[in-house]
């Protein structure tokens, strides 16, 4: 205790010294707070199940501090304990992110915590999700080489964060971008960008029943070409053969292929996405599942929707194969024409799909049923529909004072795939969804926003698993904003034709939220319906609930 005690005292005085530095001159302290919070209570009907804390709360504090080309920082994390939802293993409190950091012209270099991205994320994405409870950091060390204008290298070694651990495994990894107009400016008449990415993980095997590799390597490529008016982008990733729990460790290697075209001349917009994805779950601990100590990332070929009802099914990428494709249309009428009005019209069409990888097994693990090995065609559309969606948008204002906007949506969701693992139980829902929004301005400052929806659902499940989501939903929202601080909403969402009478629920939710130039205060109570949560297509589940919420935030 007195050796440690001496340490301490040492390490004071040196700090002591260095605060005298330049370093710590004209310096900068900058950061953000977050806190949200729930008080729960039973609810029988919902199936919202009695909290033994009453209160759950999730709280960050991000501190950053900036001297010239010097900065550092840390993130102090509390959960007491984690709201229904975000991974239990999150209880508890501590710094959970810290870094040091040096950035000149030249070179970045970096100890401690960081985020990074290399290329789309197909082989390699570090970052954080509040909302879903994620954070994949990486301890370890970066560095970024800038020898040239245009051209950068990335390098780095370190461990994924797990909760208030790290993984097992050590993740090493290097990209190099090329943006070929600042290196040769007349040579080429389109913007054109080219990045390498390798990525490779370590984990010592000490499993008895399969030979599995220590060593996993990865490596992608990706080319961008843009102008005025259109973008051309592909980008194709390998996967060395990398069993693990999340894949049934499964021996085939892992391929991924994105392919993205858009095209937007003044008044309209075209795109066209494709992509495959054949075993690219990757992860530092094979033995991880869920969301925890995933190495890359690959977003949905979905629309993401942002009203309540159509976010009911919502469709992740799964990550042991799919293939899809989405495409767009946007056109904006003219004013002073039939459709277009006196204030113009904006029609924009979507769809996409998801289907299964084409697959043949080769080799059948018997003792599981699970396929070692198969071969599978990359530009072949499985037999088995994961999801479809075919959605309307028209965007219209109607006067000076009033907005439309009329969405009609028609998806067809594998529910099997997303919540039950494949296996069969629920089948597929097959929905329908219009929706209105107006927007009247009442004045400079006072509007109201309203917002009818209704969703018609049919499953084709033989099998009848009560639950609180099948059928038929209603919603109406009224919002009513006093600008620049205050806004007060009231929704409720009624699922009237669900198969059990005894689940005919309303979810009635009120809120007001204040905010001040940087700091935001909401506070509410209603009843949160169960189901899936998704952000840019990684989903978590959530229980139903019901109780008070409260929400800080706040930037300095």
């Amino acid at each position: 205790m007195k050796t440690k005690f001496l340490i301490l005292i040492i390490l004071l005085l040196n700090l002591s010294s260095l605060l005298s530095q330049d370093i710590f001159e004209n310096g900068k302290l900058s950061g953000n707070f977050q806190l949200d919070a729930q008080y729960y209570q039973k609810d029988s009907i919902i199936g919202a199940q009695e909290v033994d804390e009453k209160i759950l709360s999730n709280g960050f504090l991000y501190l950053n501090y900036t001297s010239g080309n010097f900065s550092m920082g840390m993130r102090y994390e509390s959960y007491l304990n984690p709201i229904l939802g975000i991974d239990p293993r999150y209880k508890g409190s501590g710094i959970a992110y810290r870094f040091a950091e040096f950035k000149s012209d030249m070179i970045d270099v970096t100890a401690g915590n960081f985020y990074e991205q290399f290329g789309s994320g197909l082989i390699f994405r570090a970052y954080e999700e509040r909302l879903l409870g994620y954070d994949n950091a990486v301890d370890g060390f970066r560095v970024k080489f800038r020898p040239k204008d245009g051209i950068e290298f990335t390098g780095l070694i370190g461990n994924q964060r797990s909760f208030w651990s790290s993984g097992a495994g050590i993740v090493r990894g290097g990209n190099s971008r090329f943006e070929f107009n600042t290196i040769f400016p007349d040579l080429l008449p389109f913007q054109t960008t080219i990045e390498g990415s390798l990525v490779s993980k370590y984990q010592a095997d000490q499993e008895s029943f399969y030979n599995l590799p220590e060593n996993v390597l990865a490596w992608s490529g990706k080319l961008s070409v843009n102008a005025s008016d259109f973008m051309v982008e592909g980008e194709y990733a390998y996967k060395y053969n990398d069993p693990s729990a999340a894949n049934n460790f499964s021996f085939n290697p892992g391929k991924a292929l994105m392919l993205t075209a858009s095209y937007y001349p003044s008044g309209f917009g075209a795109s066209l996405n494709f992509h495959t994805i054949d075993n690219m779950d990757f992860r530092s601990d094979r033995d991880a599942r869920g969301n925890n100590l995933n190495l890359n990332f690959i977003p949905p070929l979905t629309k993401q929707h942002i009203y309540r009802l159509a976010t009911l099914y919502p469709f992740a990428t799964q990550l042991k194969g799919e293939i899809g494709l989405q495409a767009e249309l946007t056109y904006t009428f003219p004013k002073k024409t039939f459709i277009g009005g006196d204030y113009g019209t904006t029609l924009a069409l979507n769809f996409s799909q998801i289907n299964s990888m084409d697959k043949t097994p080769l080799d059948i693990d018997t003792s599981t049923g699970h396929e070692n090995t198969y071969e599978s065609s990359m530009f072949k559309f499985g037999e088995k529909l994961f999801f479809r969606d075919i959605n309307l948008e028209l965007t219209k204002k109607l006067s000076k004072d009033l907005k439309s906007i009329l969405t009609f949506i028609n998806l067809v969701y594998d529910k099997d795939v997303m919540e039950n693992e494949g296996s069969a139980k629920y089948g597929k829902v097959n929905a329908t969804i219009a929706i209105a929004e107006l927007t009247y301005l009442i004045s400079k400052t006072h509007a109201v926003k309203t917002e009818f929806q209704h969703l018609w659902a049919k499953q084709d499940s033989v099998i009848k698993v009560p639950d609180n989501t099948n059928g038929n939903w209603l919603m109406f929202l009224i919002e009513y904003t006093i600008a620049p601080s205050w806004y007060f909403t009231v929704f409720d969402e009624y699922n009237y034709g669900n198969d059990a009478p005894e689940r005919r629920i309303h979810y009635l939710n009120g809120s007001f939220a204040f905010i001040h130039e940087a700091t935001r205060v909401q506070l509410g109570y209603g009843r949160q319906r169960g189901g899936l949560v998704c952000v840019g297509g990684v989903c978590r589940p959530v229980p139903a609930s019901n109780g008070f919420f409260l929400s800080i935030s706040s930037t300095f």
